[in-house]
């Protein structure tokens, strides 16, 4: 009798994926174009990169140049627990409710730095570098829509 149970049960736990799609029906596209998201998306994560170099010259007649070499931002974290926010709000636009695609910015910390800065060609001495710290662009927030 115990065996019996045993494959009773095994039966119907085999079985019970199968009766949950039975109701599931195509949707036609009149049908599916009605369906919207509601919640949005969440970004996060770690950012670094860098540049070779950015150079400014002068052009007047006398010329001259200030080069900014070895360029780096490094550590630019977006945690988990306050990620990039992405949504769809509605925003009246000259009496016209206006869907839009808004992206929300948290704080976002990080460094830039400058590891030589010259002055004319690329064989001179550097004057010093650069250091930027404490970047926060915390309650940014950008919008995209079409007109």
């Amino acid at each position: 009798m115990k065996t019996f149970k045993k494959l009773a049960f095994a039966a119907v736990v085999l079985a019970t994926p199968f009766m949950a799609q039975a109701e599931l029906s195509a949707m036609d596209d009149s049908a599916l174009a009605t369906v919207t998201g509601q919640d949005g998306i969440s970004i996060s994560g770690s950012f670094n990169g860098s540049i070779g170099s950015v150079v400014y010259t002068d052009g007047d007649a006398n010329g001259g140049s200030l080069r900014m070499e070895t360029v780096a931002f490094t550590g630019f974290n977006i945690s988990d627990s306050a990620p990039v926010l992405v949504d769809v709000v509605t925003t009246d636009i000259s009496g016209t409710p206006t869907q839009q695609l808004q992206i929300s910015l948290p704080t976002i910390t990080g460094q830039l730095s400058v590891g030589a800065i010259k002055v004319g060609d690329t064989s001179a001495a550097s004057i010093g570098s650069l250091a930027i710290s404490d970047m926060n662009m915390a309650g940014t927030t950008v919008k995209v829509w079409g007109h």
